[in-house]
């Protein structure tokens, strides 16, 4: 069986290797603020491993999720404030992914060294945002958040579900308007839509829209 990464010719695709590392280039919600409280927390998010804590302000601090020495997980270590201490042997790192002090050797010449991967961090509407740039956009673009993430009529994050697939058929089931009169024809207001119906994709000031002709706002699943 050829796996998603490679063509029915066993060669690389460059196509499907960029797509299968998510859409970089864009802020994330990865996780909700009530999840990072004082200890280190791990997190997978577009294939990283990330490491996520909080400073002795409160700020979410976020990292790769790995040592520069042994490769140990960093989320399995200590929060002393402004670092993180690796569980393996000490080594501290600080927010924007330094070496700051190697105490099992002295004058270690990783120290000074910036050595691991650091996120760009918005926390927002109770939620912690990371930038995910490619290596041509390292620097974040400016954190536009939704009206119902800033507005005054909402003050929470909406919610948060983890689903274990692949995030291209995340997307293409969020996008797919007629599983919902099969699927969910059970458990929402679908048994009573239309089984069948002419697509379309629509432009808009911010992307495509692929929808049902004649049916937006017939019923209220989302």
């Amino acid at each position: 069986m050829t796996s998603p990464n490679t063509t029915t010719q066993g060669a690389a695709d460059p196509i499907q290797s960029y797509l299968n590392r998510g859409l970089r280039n864009y802020w994330y919600p990865v996780a909700p603020s009530w999840q990072v409280g004082d200890a280190p927390v791990g997190v997978t998010r577009l294939g990283d491993q990330i490491v996520l804590w909080r400073d002795k302000e409160g700020k979410v601090r976020a990292l790769e999720d790995r040592c520069p020495h042994r490769g140990a997980r960093l989320s399995l270590g200590w929060n002393l404030g402004g670092s993180v201490a690796c569980w393996y042997h000490g080594i501290e790192i600080d927010g924007g992914g330094t070496v700051t002090k190697v105490p099992a050797v002295s004058n270690c010449p990783l120290e000074g060294q910036k050595c691991v991967k650091s996120y760009p961090v918005e926390e927002h509407a109770g939620a912690i945002f990371l930038w995910f740039g490619d290596d041509a956009h390292k620097e974040p673009t400016p954190l536009v958040l939704p009206e119902e993430l800033v507005g005054d009529e909402y003050a929470n994050f909406l919610c948060m579900s983890n689903w274990k697939c692949n995030y291209q058929y995340a997307i293409d089931n969020v996008m797919d308007p007629m599983h919902g009169a099969y699927l969910h024809a059970t458990s929402h207001s679908m048994a009573e839509g239309d089984k069948q119906a002419d697509m379309r994709v629509r432009k808009t000031e911010t992307g495509l829209m692929f929808e049902k002709v004649g049916q937006r706002d017939v019923n209220k699943h989302r």
